[in-house]
């Protein structure tokens, strides 16, 4: 039976796989199309917005990345390994919930001219952010989430727990601990969700429209702004700062390996001196720092939300579970039939800026005819919502007992039949966990909804944005609780369903 299947399906997957990563060719070709003009360089050189905007641009991109990773590692140092790590590791997938609108809407709704912390501390006023380090700060809390979550995932526990213990029976300090131990040892996923990271900062629209700068804004949002306008110089400069955009995130992120890389020679200090640290926070206290911030934003929207008006949920609803759905069926049939090794541009919309991926998308919905339809914004959403999924369900896949296949096989059990009656059942969990994350990531697309559909689909993301700058504070505060309640259900359920899946088989618990 699966010599018959084998082929089928494996063209039907590499099928379905171009489909949704087609937008990645004319993405390339407009992002070559005009730089070989001078009169395009010469009329975005002398923009006179571009020098704050590149600057505020590095500011919060690098304060988002370096903060996220500072706050992780400071975690991990003072928490690992114990219980309070482990309570942190359940706590991680609800702050993941939170869609990253909402999150700014909530900080927005604290922090702003008029907000609940200057309503509180009278004699306070806000300061000017030109260079957007709120946004940073804002990014560096949400993605810090994230990267303890990708830490947790490929953190070797056992064998780094005993030599972590050896180091500390010599006298080693936990900051020693973590630069012998543990950065070597996940160093290469480290840097791959820090180049995430990075990207997604460079390229972050719709938290840059909530949160600011405002004018001149980021290059992303001042590129969107210039995309999004009928004039083809406007056009061509917007292309250009989308290139500018990959060509910031090849030098930070070359700068970045080439300073671990040096630092990474010092290490290990064979001198032997030993340098105690002592925690600073309490370990209680630093487990609940993030679950907190969480419940801080769920607590403002409470506060603030109208509940007469639910808000266009049923519009968000059908996006996130309709592109979760097909892209879990792809996935299972391209970790199966698809290649075992290589195939990096999977990744690549989770390193690239999003902005020339939208744009191809757009490029390519236009010449299809299927613009402003249900199916482009549902196809724009899988060029993202798959690779998140992907990058959930692909460890535990790969860390599927081979025995167990190696025995369905001497049974006489074909391809097929071990893939449906064997590897999907064990890996109910993490599909759930996949299913929750993709859903979230598709509620949060702004762009990837604005303009493949042209405007005409409304969701909760769309409207928070477009309240933010000036709109009613109820219904601002509405759309994104509806944001916050509907992944937190889809993650609560997940989880409820996980658990009923491994109540009464011990291999899924």
């Amino acid at each position: 039976m699966a010599a018959p299947l084998r082929h089928p399906l494996s063209g039907l997957v590499w099928l379905a796989m171009a489909v949704i990563y087609l937008p990645l060719i004319p993405a390339g070709v407009m992002l070559l199309a005009p730089v070989f003009s001078v009169a395009n360089w010469q009329s975005l050189l002398s923009d006179p917005q571009l020098p704050q905007a590149l600057a505020a641009t590095l500011v919060s991109a690098l304060t988002a990345t370096l903060g996220a990773l500072f706050i992780a590692l400071s975690l991990v140092t003072l928490l690992w390994p114990g219980k309070q790590w482990r309570r942190l590791s359940t706590r991680l997938p609800w702050l993941l919930a939170i869609p990253h609108v909402a999150f700014a809407t909530s900080v927005l709704l604290m922090f702003a001219e008029g907000g609940l912390f200057y309503q509180i501390c009278t004699f306070c006023s806000p300061q000017l952010d030109r260079f957007g380090i709120g946004l940073g700060l804002t990014l560096a809390v949400k993605e810090s989430a994230f990267v303890l979550w990708v830490i947790f995932a490929v953190l070797p526990e056992k064998r780094l727990r005993q030599q972590k213990i050896v180091l500390q029976t010599l006298g080693y300090g936990r900051i020693q601990a973590v630069s012998w131990l543990i950065l070597p040892a996940i160093a290469p996923a480290l840097g791959a969700v820090i180049l995430a990271v990075l990207a997604w900062s460079l390229s972050v629209v719709d938290v840059a429209i909530v949160l600011g700068p405002g004018n001149p804004p980021t290059l992303a949002v001042l590129a969107w702004q210039w995309l999004s306008q009928g004039d083809a110089q406007q056009q061509a400069k917007g292309t250009l700062l989308c290139l500018i955009l990959l060509v910031l995130l090849v030098t930070l992120s070359a700068l970045g390996y080439g300073i671990w890389t040096r630092w990474r020679r010092t290490l290990p200090d064979l001198t032997g001196i030993r340098r105690r640290s002592p925690a600073v926070l309490p370990e209680r206290l630093s487990g609940w720092l993030l679950p907190a911030c969480g419940l801080l934003c769920s607590a403002v929207l409470l506060l603030l939300a109208r509940q007469d008006d639910i808000g266009p949920v049923g519009t968000s609803l059908s996006f996130g579970l309709t592109s979760s759905l097909i892209a879990l069926v792809i996935i299972f049939l391209w970790l199966e039939w698809g290649p075992q090794r290589g195939a990096l541009w999977v990744w690549l919309p989770l390193a690239l800026p999003a902005l020339p991926l939208v744009s191809g998308q757009y490029v390519v919905a236009l010449w299809l005819g299927i613009d402003g339809q249900y199916v482009a914004v549902l196809w724009s959403h899988l060029l993202w919502v798959l690779p998140w999924m992907l990058l959930v369900l692909q460890p535990a896949w790969r860390r599927l007992d081979p025995r167990l296949i190696l025995t369905a096989r001497t049974l006489g059990w074909g391809r097929a039949k071990i893939f449906w009656l064997l590897k999907c059942p064990l890996l109910v969990r993490p599909a759930l966990l996949a299913f929750a994350t993709g859903f979230s990531v598709s509620m949060a697309q702004y762009i990837q909804t604005l303009w493949p559909g042209a405007g005409r689909f409304a969701t909760l993301t769309t409207e928070a944005v477009a309240l933010s700058s000036g709109g009613s504070v109820p219904i601002l505060a509405n759309r994104a609780l509806g944001l916050l309640l509907l992944t937190g259900i889809v993650f609560g359920l997940a989880a409820l369903l996980s658990r009923l899946a491994g109540r009464y088989r011990q291999g899924l618990r």
